[in-house]
């Protein structure tokens, strides 16, 4: 019985002493682990075109966007996604919304819900989602 506990007592001494040694030398190597990169503060954007009759304008685009996104998961998804008409063509009727790599399917997902834009029936239409803006622009036609 003896034997036994002495030979476990050896391979646990020689297991601690191999994790210590382990340890030490990567700490003098000074390696970093990279743990998170930014992904709360990567942006999504995506390219979209409004079907419509009339004209309508980017910001009323936004405002119904943002009561979709509030109807159909609550204030509390708006505030996570945030999402922004940050650049919109009249002529064209095509935009881009910026918003955040958590938010960006919600946003997707409650488009189709936007029914009508300012007193006119419309529909919004997701073209395409990237992570750049020069790509969103370059999507949209702009330099």
């Amino acid at each position: 019985m003896n034997i036994w506990q002495l030979g476990l007592d050896v391979i646990i001494i020689v297991w601690l002493v191999t994790l210590t040694f382990l340890y030490i030398s990567r700490k003098l190597l000074n390696v970093k682990i990279v743990k998170n990169k930014k992904i709360s503060k990567s942006k999504r954007y995506i390219v979209f075109y409004v079907i419509s009759d009339k004209n309508v304008k980017g910001i009323d685009v936004e405002k119904e966007i943002r009561k979709a996104v509030k109807e159909l998961l609550g204030s509390i998804w708006l505030e996570i996604a945030n999402p922004r008409v940050i650049f919109f063509r009249e002529d064209t009727q095509e935009g881009i919304i910026s918003t955040n790599r958590a938010g960006y399917k919600v946003v997707i997902a409650s488009i189709p819900l936007v029914k009508e834009v300012s007193g006119t029936k419309a529909l919004v239409v997701p073209r395409r989602t990237t992570s750049s803006l020069k790509r969103a622009k370059k999507i949209i036609g702009i330099k």
